[in-house]
């Protein structure tokens, strides 16, 4: 007899910090990480929204599925393997609820990866109340059913990658966070779950920008302790500092006021909040159901939101706001509470989710660059770690200096763990000692004296050498054991199978 898969339930969160994850502002991912696995130092290897889904539908290392950075979906269609795809083949009834980012292939016609059932809310088009998306999704058609006539991008004129934020201005049952909830209520309530297991994806927009809470939970944040951006002024972040009066409303760096900061992270703490409130409801009607226990639970995110810590905006940064990122994995029945501070990243949630339902082996011979590794042995106190280090990188984004590579792991040597990050447009390097300083206020490439020098940074820059030399990048990349300064821009790499 073949062996009962449990359904899976894959809970994804847009531009979620790692410090919104509290008991306070979230209270429903909070109770679900007491009876689960927390991972305290998962990262987005490549964080912004399409490369790090790549990086999730694939579960491969940015080198590996070769979206090394931001375009506009993931519409290829070439990959050996998708989550989704694999899932069905498995026996799964997948469902996605909310964003995929997965594009179209034009006359309205999406991507689905392999999902069989699926509604969509993309935030795509332009993000600018009054601009058409000429493919809507599933949300804008309904929305436009609901309210003819009216852009549902119009509260306070605010789009995607506005750094400001506004109460919302329809009814709550009309924005998207509450319409992607209902839709995997409809799901929940119409699947049978003696007859097949169910993948469900819960992919929710929010809280990325706009930041567009309903006016209950704006006011109770904004009324509230908001916590201060980190900036250290007299140091490396120094050259992000723009004055308000040059500040457009999609600028990606700046400073626009203290007064002005706090009500738009104000405005993100509530867009977190009114996420973890819809998780909460589908969590209730698991149970409700009586089917929560059969369920693994996985709580990811796609990148982090620098939220105007060190004078930056928006994501795509190798620093700790934009791409550490929360990780919360809960098993069938649940188990005691556990931390871990493995490195872990994107890539190993599907690694994961194909050890769970018994296909991990199948898969990599279907598909050897898939290279995420399942966190099952950690969770199960067998191993401690998955990983000494972890590659992150980003081609351009903003404009040609936000383009660079980094390193996160642990130092045999010292003991500590550090981040490294090369600048490939400029050929500076960054060095910070992340359990002493995790804000990154101290580069220790400027302030670490001649033993960093001499030591962790040089250990650091090799692992990042033998990188590159291993996967192949050429001499673009490295040459004769020196990282090399790159001014162009790639987005896709040797990997990328619909180049």
């Amino acid at each position: 007899m073949a062996p009962v898969l449990p359904h899976i339930l894959l809970l994804v969160t847009d531009q979620f910090r790692l410090d919104a994850f509290t008991p306070l502002v979230t209270p429903n991912l909070f109770s679900l990480s007491t009876s689960s696995t927390v991972f305290t130092s998962a990262y987005a290897s490549t964080p912004t929204c399409t490369p790090s889904r790549a990086g999730l539908l694939t579960g491969k290392s940015p080198w590996a599925h070769g979206m090394l950075g931001y375009a506009d979906d993931i519409s290829c269609t070439e990959y050996p393997t998708t989550m989704p795809q694999v899932l069905d083949d498995a026996g799964y009834t997948t469902y996605c609820s909310g964003k995929n980012h997965f594009g179209s292939l034009g006359n309205d016609t999406f991507v689905t990866q392999g999902y069989q059932t699926e509604q969509i809310y993309d935030g795509l088009g332009g993000g600018i109340p009054g601009d058409t998306n000429t493919d809507p999704d599933d949300y804008n058609i309904w929305f436009g059913e609901q309210m003819p006539g009216v852009d549902p991008k119009a509260t306070c004129n605010i789009g995607w990658n506005d750094w400001r934020a506004c109460p919302y201005s329809f009814e709550e049952y009309l924005h998207p966070t509450s319409w992607t909830t209902e839709r995997a209520l409809e799901y929940i309530d119409s699947h049978d779950f003696q007859a097949d297991p169910m993948f469900l994806k819960l992919s929710y927009h929010r809280p990325h920008s706009p930041y567009d809470p309903p006016a209950r939970l704006f006011d109770k944040h904004l009324n509230g302790t908001v916590p201060e951006r980190l900036i250290n002024e007299t140091s490396w972040d120094a050259k992000y500092y723009k004055p308000s009066n040059l500040m457009d409303t999609f600028d990606w760096m700046g400073d626009p006021g203290k007064e002005a900061a706090r009500n738009t992270r104000a405005g993100y703490l509530a867009n977190v909040e009114f996420v973890d409130e819809g998780v909460g409801t589908v969590l209730d009607s698991l149970k409700a159901k009586g089917v929560m226990d059969d369920f693994l639970i996985i709580w990811a995110t796609d990148h982090g939101d620098m939220n105007g810590d060190h004078y930056l905006w928006r994501k795509g940064y190798p620093w700790e706001a934009s791409s550490h990122v929360p990780l919360v994995i809960r098993t069938p029945g649940g188990s005691e509470v556990k931390e871990s501070d493995a490195i872990v990243e994107v890539r190993d949630v599907t690694a994961t989710i194909y050890d769970v339902a018994g296909v991990l082996d199948s898969v990599h011979a279907a598909d050897p660059l898939m290279n995420g590794q399942s966190v099952l042995p950690i969770m199960r106190g067998d191993e401690d770690k998955v990983r000494d280090h972890l590659d992150l990188e980003h081609s351009q984004v903003y404009n040609a200096t936000i383009h660079w590579n980094a390193i996160v792991g642990d130092d045999e040597e010292t003991g500590g763990r550090y981040k490294f990050i090369f600048n490939a447009f400029e050929g500076t390097e960054q060095l910070f000692d992340l359990r002493e300083d995790p804000g990154e206020a101290v580069d220790l490439v400027l302030w670490g004296g001649e033993d960093v020098q001499d030591g962790v940074l040089k250990r650091f820059r090799q692992i990042m050498v033998k990188q590159f030399e291993d996967e192949g990048r050429g001499d673009d990349w490295v040459k004769d054991g020196e990282l090399m300064v790159r001014k162009g821009n790639v987005v896709f790499g040797a990997n990328y199978p619909c180049a």
